[in-house]
């Protein structure tokens, strides 16, 4: 009898563990799986941890008129400590610390970072700040004219001269912190390069050189105004020949060779070679025997000028021994002067 209701027990378990789905077996094994992980976050992120976070350090309402001159820290660094959890929640891109300097006067300002300033969560200390100071320069901004220095490089070309460089204008508006004004003699232009120059009168745009220190420009460009001249030189040539023209070989001049004194650029005149027959003398309007007093005349290429010619008057007379008269020009010796 007893035999008999074990085997029923039995049989009866059996038919109930049959009965229960994979399904509800699935939902106890996620629901254990949840209940343990809840059971370790909870314990984990309740323990204490440290970390750096950087603060983006936001100075505001600096005074109308003030400025501030020296270079500040952009971020600090934050220690800080607790729930490990709340710690990695926290995005150090939205931490900002406003730094007021409402009031502010001219001068240097030691501003304290107070750690009860950062918008942080509850239950998490701040144990370090650095840096825990910030100093400001502040200046009053100003307004000066300051004249302009014309930088120059190279030199004027071979046979050049410069007769005039101006600036137009000589000065220049600039604003900034009023002690770095006070200290700023002259604003400088980019060099210029006098070779590049060209004959005659120019006008060129030059840019200025920013200063920097939050020094402002009115404007970023002057012009130079250039006047560029060719350097004039004289220069003596001696012994030329004369010779005579309009008229057949029965006349003879005396003397039969002259100095020719020119003037032009240096660069023509260095080099300048009469040609034979360039000096020369007029018989065809002569009458009589003579001798005629007549003036020496000279041909010279364009952009040279005539100063003299020595002697100014030559004798003109007809040939005793019948031999031509004239001949072909030579330079001679020769003497220089710039003018």
């Amino acid at each position: 009898m007893r035999l008999r209701r074990e085997r029923e027990r039995r049989a009866r378990a059996l038919l109930q563990f049959k009965s229960i789905s994979w399904v509800d077996l699935g939902t106890w094994v996620a629901a254990f799986v949840t209940a343990v992980g809840l059971w370790l976050l909870v314990n984990i992120g309740e323990r204490t941890s440290e970390r750096t976070l950087r603060v983006h350090l936001e100075p505001d309402n600096v005074p109308a008129g003030l400025v501030i001159t020296n270079p500040i820290p952009e971020y600090a660094e934050v220690r800080v400590s607790g729930s490990g959890l709340i710690l990695s929640s926290i995005d150090s891109k939205d931490l900002r610390s406003v730094l007021d300097l409402s009031g502010a006067k001219p001068g240097v300002l030691t501003y304290n970072i107070d750690p009860k300033s950062f918008e942080l969560p509850r239950k998490i200390e701040v144990s370090r700040v650095t840096p825990s100071q910030v100093t400001f320069n502040l200046d009053r901004m100003a307004q000066r004219s300051i004249p302009i220095r014309l930088e120059r490089a190279g030199e004027v070309r071979a046979g050049l001269r410069l007769k005039e460089l101006a600036l137009i204008p000589e000065r220049v508006d600039v604003s900034g912190p009023q002690s770095r004004l006070d200290l700023l003699p002259a604003i400088l232009t980019v060099p210029l390069d006098l070779g590049t120059l060209d004959p005659g009168t120019r006008q060129i745009d030059l840019k200025l050189i920013q200063p920097g220190g939050l020094i402002q420009l009115k404007s970023p460009a002057i012009r130079v105004r250039s006047v560029i001249e060719p350097i004039v030189i004289e220069r003596e040539l001696r012994r030329v020949k004369l010779q005579v023209r309009d008229a057949d070989n029965s006349w003879r001049v005396t003397p039969d060779n002259v100095t020719v004194v020119v003037r032009g650029p240096e660069g023509q005149v260095r080099s300048l070679e009469l040609e034979p027959g360039s000096a020369w003398v007029a018989a065809g309007n002569l009458a009589g025997d003579g001798p005629h007093q007549v003036k020496p005349q000279v041909t010279l290429p364009q952009g040279i000028e005539l100063v003299r010619v020595e002697p100014s008057e030559v004798a003109l007379a007809p040939a005793t021994e019948g031999r031509a008269s004239g001949g072909h020009g030579e330079n001679g010796k020769r003497t220089e002067k710039k003018t």
